[in-house]
């Protein structure tokens, strides 16, 4: 009776925990069936998490990720109709649109990053996970998710609902010397060492006995990229450096420089009267506006295609994101840009295992279309116009934000996309939990809200509506004002807001803080 009692209890422990360590000593394959994932011939196995309650007889939902996507999703999702498990290296979402702030002290970091479990409090309950890790492969014959901590442990989690949110990466265009001496400006960490590199370089241009030109290169800031973030970056860098540094010394702060590599148009998205305001805006503020194209980046120097050089101190690079290793990496299909296939109902698609060449796809075979960053098109259209048919959606496996595309009507790759996806799949996932044979629900249908983009110096430029035809758009101190109102309002706690509110009132009060650590 013991025996079978102990069974019966490790059977239910099986069943119900989030994460297993698989045995140090074991080999994993992909594609092997689920009996080989874990080991049972004497093999001891690790369970992790709180073994109580043991179950709650709800479906877990795995997300994974934590950005606009993932976020949103967490905090919607009905914590009373799933056990939630969120896997992500970062354990915030980011309020990216103040992230160029951040930069130079108009806005501390803390401020713009909102940690997970105030998005979703349910989180802090014990059938509730959040693991530090990313997530390596995804097996979806047996509803696993193969995840490698900081440390390098390795483990498996379950699911019966998976939301791929793991977001996109800063597209290099194959450019030498982009990842080893520019920086992106996508996270809270990004911001920081900029904003320590540009203290360094205002300190070490003061230095006694060097020379002119290493001093005028130190000075330097090349941006590269006129899209929103880098014309916000622009900014908020010429307006510290009008504001605050020409405070502290004048005839060094008027030997900054600030240069915008764009090439094609400034604010490309945005009406043409909009881009004309912020070129001229830009230009009266000091920023020289460089068309071309990069060839290379070297330590202390851009090249052009045309042979011009640009020494720089330090150069940012914002030109549009690209696929991640990750995705690439998946059983599943994709775009010719690499994000992933999904429909109308945001399920990823995959081919059948036979397919009509003949191929019978092995397990954990990568999908079809680019199977490494060279392979991707980033000029190539997104829609199907090989017209496959038979992609069919993996069951209850979805995606959402910068790492997938529908194939019928490819979305950008914006903030607004991600948050409104997250917002429609817990509203399906919410309504099928209370249905035995849940209904085909509507297609996911995006509303564009239109975009906003601060210039510095208490100027900004508002389009609202289609970005074709836009309503409603306007610019200068108005739309500055209507840019902080509307971010404010959107952040994600009153914690932060009373942060952000704190520090924009201490900077106009007190100036910037320049001190480097």
């Amino acid at each position: 009776m013991l025996r079978r009692g102990g069974a019966l209890l490790l059977q239910q422990l099986r069943r119900t925990a989030a994460q297993v360590e698989a045995p140090a000593a074991a080999t994993f394959e992909q594609g092997l069936p689920r009996r080989l994932l874990h080991s049972s011939d004497g093999t001891r196995i690790k369970f992790a998490g709180a073994p109580i309650p043991l179950t709650t007889g709800r479906q877990r939902l795995v997300v994974l990720g934590t950005g606009w996507g993932g976020a949103r999703l967490a905090r919607d999702i009905d914590p009373a109709k799933y056990d939630l498990t969120i896997v992500s290296p970062r354990n915030h979402m980011v309020f990216t649109p103040l992230l160029a702030s951040t930069c130079v002290g108009t806005v501390e970091s803390r401020s713009v990053t909102v940690p997970i479990v105030d998005i979703q409090p349910s989180l802090q309950q014990p059938q509730n996970f959040y693991y530090a890790a990313t997530c390596s492969a995804i097996h979806p014959d047996d509803k696993l998710v193969e995840c490698v901590s900081e440390d390098g442990l390795r483990f498996f989690v379950e699911y019966d609902h998976l939301a791929i949110a793991t977001g996109s990466q800063g597209s290099t265009f194959g450019i030498p010397g982009v990842e080893q001496y520019t920086h992106f400006l996508r996270d809270a960490a990004h911001s920081t060492l900029i904003r320590s590199e540009l203290v360094a370089n205002w300190n070490k241009a003061n230095i006694p006995g060097r020379s002119p030109q290493d001093r005028d290169r130190l000075l330097h800031v090349v941006v590269v990229g006129g899209g929103p973030t880098g014309v916000e970056f622009t900014g908020e860098l010429s307006d510290f450096i009008k504001r605050d540094l020409r405070k502290i010394d004048p005839g060094r702060a008027r030997d900054m420089r600030i240069t915008m590599i764009e090439a094609n148009e400034l604010l490309g998205s945005f009406d043409s009267r909009l881009r004309e305001y912020a070129a001229r805006r830009l230009t009266r503020e000091g920023v020289q506006l460089v068309k071309g194209v990069v060839k290379e980046v070297r330590q202390k120097e851009v090249e052009l295609q045309d042979g011009s050089i640009i020494p720089f101190g330090l150069c940012v690079w914002s030109t549009g994101v690209g696929p991640t290793p990750f995705v690439l990496s998946l059983p599943f299909s994709k775009t010719p840009r690499g994000r992933l296939a999904i429909d109308g109902h945001l399920r990823v698609l995959m081919p059948p295992k036979l397919e009509a060449s003949g191929h019978v796809r092995a397990d954990g075979e990568q999908g079809p279309g680019p199977k490494k960053l060279t392979d991707v098109s980033m000029q190539q259209d997104e829609e199907d116009t090989d017209l496959h048919k038979d992609w069919a959606p993996v069951p209850n496996v979805y995606a959402l934000g910068d790492c997938c595309a529908d194939l019928d009507r490819p979305l950008p790759a914006l903030a607004q996309v991600a948050e409104q996806q997250g917002k429609y799949l817990a509203r399906v996932l919410n309504e099928g939990a209370a249905r035995l044979e849940p209904a085909e629900p509507a297609p996911f249908v995006y509303r564009h809200m239109g975009s906003m983009a601060s210039l510095g110096g208490e100027r900004a430029v508002l389009e609202l509506g289609d970005g074709k035809q836009p309503k409603i758009s306007w610019a200068g101190f108005s739309s500055w004002v209507a840019w902080r109102s509307a971010y404010l309002t959107r952040l994600g706690t009153m914690k932060h807001r009373l942060y952000v509110a704190g520090d924009w009132m201490l900077t106009l009060m007190f100036g910037r803080d320049i001190s480097r650590w």
